[in-house]
């Protein structure tokens, strides 16, 4: 009897981490994604009205044209839509102190959503063409000066 029911528990286990890649993996064949947290840098947007000032937990995000869809949730897992914008200079880097968990050399960019609420989404350096998407100039606004020879005599 308990070793049925734990090979029935088991059973559900693996068909969930099954269902899971799955769905990542659908997910992720819909265009170019990358991992990411997020935060609200104020009021929370309406679409999202759990999101907190701390940073979330690592989710996988990519951009549609002008929306942000952010796929929430290992198990029951839900694919949010927020339409934004890059802010002006709304790329930097993240503070060491403050991107402990965030990747190496953590990137971020402060988005306004349609309702006027504002978030930050960090993602890895590597990723940040993705984590920009179609606003792929701010993705280039940090990047140093090149060099400049010297005149020669």
């Amino acid at each position: 009897m308990v070793t049925s029911l734990l090979f029935l528990v088991l059973l559900a286990a693996i068909a969930a981490v099954a269902r899971e890649r799955r769905r990542r993996r659908a997910f992720a064949e819909d265009g170019p994604t990358f991992e990411c947290r997020v935060r609200a840098c104020g009021p929370p947007p309406a679409a999202w009205r759990r999101l907190r000032r701390r940073w979330s937990r690592w989710m996988w995000a990519r951009w549609a044209g002008e929306v942000l869809v952010i796929r929430r949730g290992p198990v029951l897992d839900r694919n949010l839509r927020l339409t934004a914008e890059v802010l002006p200079k709304g790329v930097f880097r993240l503070p060491a102190q403050e991107g402990r968990r965030c990747g190496r050399n953590p990137i971020a960019v402060r988005l306004r959503t349609d309702d006027g609420a504002v978030i930050e989404v960090v993602a890895a350096r590597a990723a940040r063409t993705e984590l920009v998407g179609s606003f792929v100039a701010a993705a280039f606004s940090d990047l140093p000066r090149a060099p400049v020879r010297r005149r020669e005599n």
